[in-house]
């Protein structure tokens, strides 16, 4: 019985002794971990000013390059004969362009106001005519 016991006390010693082992496994896999952790994010944050850098400098260079201020050009140029084309083709159909009739529209809304106001003041003489017969 004392050597089962023995037996028994030896698998509990070797059963503690490996699980020590593993806290300690694990401690220095944590600590490891950690300053993998901090490296890749010293990384990236080195990473993201240089990209950062870089893409302020093709950006202006971009923005003053030649060709897309000759780009820019052409476009204004094709913009504006395109509305001008509209506008000629607008007018010999006789259709009302979109400006044509926002400030129609502006003109009638003032017209209407103004009406209003005119049946508002009729409304208030007649009913003191009212009121005083």
């Amino acid at each position: 019985m004392a050597a089962q016991a023995n037996i028994v006390q030896e698998s509990v010693d070797r059963v503690r002794a490996a699980f020590g082992s593993l806290e300690d496994e694990f401690e220095r896999v944590q600590r490891r971990l950690r300053a993998r952790r901090r490296d890749l994010e010293r990384q990236l944050r080195s990473g993201r000013k240089d990209l950062e850098k870089r893409t302020r400098k093709l950006r202006s260079e971009v923005l003053g390059s030649p060709a897309l201020k000759r780009l820019e050009t052409l476009r204004k140029d094709a913009q504006r004969q395109l509305e001008e084309g509209v506008d000629n083709l607008l007018g010999l159909l006789q259709i009302a362009s979109k400006s044509d009739v926002e400030r129609i529209d502006r003109k009638i809304s003032q017209l209407a106001r103004k009406l209003r106001e005119i049946e508002e003041a009729r409304a208030g003489r007649s009913a003191e005519a009212g009121a005083s017969a």
